[in-house]
């Protein structure tokens, strides 16, 4: 019988990095309420975000075991692959933390673009722009399992797809004025080095739904807000933590509700926060959903873009309760790159106007967070 084998419908690559979590897959007993049966035999329950995973993606999660002790620089992956070399030293995930929270005036306001279209030649300041123009392609550093954001579609190749990657893809057609794939290149890194990626060089921008705060400005700047989130709750159907109070929050869950999150996110700290609660940590978000599947935790918290889905992979998993938070996205860039800053905020600012904003919502998130009313970007703030 094969390792991984893909429930139907319901495909998500998840890369692994922990060896004993690689073969306990297999022998792991599915979790379900005592009052439903599970579908179909344990050893092949599976979780996957996407269609049916190809051979290069069971290759990736083969590489990712046998490696899971070992540390290398992450490396680029061409678009539309992939990346097989992840990154070692943490997980990935949105809405990380990666620095105690500290005071600004408003970590929201960005660089502020000039008006009309984004040309490279109106930001020819300090050099970082024509520094990628040199080098032929742009290097973001992503997530691949934080689906419907960011994550490799099986059905297609592999293809990276999600919002965040689309966004990426339309600040690079503006930058080079060509949709060539190759004038964009992706790294998979992991949250503990992804502030230093950006300071260092390794990677010009992260797209992968980082919350903006003022501890993460401290270190890094930000693009203006594109996306704007919110913790919820994501619990077992038919289940003690689904029958909670959940209009009080993280303290209406049940005392010893194993919650899911991600290591250095801000739904992690406030899990560990709010008594009574036992934090379950996963390596990124689908883990969050293996674990709940294999009995290891009863609910997670995390972006409600991310907790649906995770949602929409398993239905016998749902979202309760009202956000709990409020958590806009913004992109990171480096402080020494001020250039590159409002060319980005110029980029975006076409993409909310031109109509192109709408059709990422609408292509990757309405169909999972119905709104009462129609939804629209963010306005930016600007700082200067």
């Amino acid at each position: 019988m094969p390792a991984h084998v893909a429930r139907p419908n319901h495909p998500v690559h998840r890369p692994l990095r922990d060896s004993s979590r690689c073969t306990s897959l297999r022998t792991a007993p599915g979790r379900y309420p005592p009052n439903r049966p599970a579908a179909g035999p344990p050893a092949r329950r599976r979780v996957v975000v996407g269609p049916p995973l190809s051979l290069l993606a069971v290759l990736v999660l083969l590489v990712s075991c046998t490696s899971a002790t070992s540390a290398s620089r992450p490396a680029a992956a061409p678009t539309g692959a992939v990346p097989t070399t992840v990154a070692p030293g943490g997980p990935t995930g949105p809405g990380t933390a990666s620095v105690p929270a500290a005071s600004c005036s408003d970590p929201l306001a960005s660089l502020r673009p000039r008006s009309g279209p984004p040309r490279a030649t109106d930001y020819a300041s300090d050099g970082s722009l024509a520094h990628i123009l040199r080098q032929g392609f742009l290097t973001v550093g992503i997530d691949q399992s934080s689906y419907p954001f960011s994550y490799a579609d099986v059905a297609d190749h592999n293809r990276l797809k999600g919002f965040d990657i689309d966004l990426v893809r339309e600040i690079a057609a503006d930058l080079f004025g060509s949709t060539d794939p190759s004038r964009l290149h992706f790294r998979v890194l992991p949250n503990n080095i992804r502030e230093q990626s950006v300071a260092n060089g390794d990677v010009d921008i992260v797209a992968k739904s980082v919350t903006v705060n003022c501890g993460r400005r401290a270190l890094v700047d930000f693009s203006s807000v594109y996306y704007e989130s919110g913790q919820r709750t994501l619990v077992v159907r038919d289940s003690p933590a689904a029958a909670a109070d959940h209009a009080k929050g993280l303290i209406g869950l049940p005392s010893g509700t194993r919650v899911c999150t991600v290591a250095g996110t801000t739904s992690a700290e406030a899990v560990r926060a709010t008594r009574g609660l036992a934090p379950v940590t996963g390596e990124t978000w689908a883990d969050c959903l293996v674990r709940i599947q294999q009995g290891q935790a009863d609910a997670a918290v995390g972006d409600d873009t991310i907790m649906a889905g995770l949602q929409a992979q398993d239905r016998f998993v749902q979202l309760v309760g009202p956000k709990l938070t409020r958590e806009p996205y913004g992109l990171e860039i480096a402080k020494t790159r001020p250039d590159l800053v409002r060319f980005v905020n110029a980029s975006l600012e076409r993409i909310r106007q031109d109509g192109t904003w709408s059709r990422l919502y609408e292509t990757y998130v309405a169909r999972y967070i119905p709104e009462s009313g129609p939804v629209t970007a963010p306005v930016a703030v600007y700082r200067d």
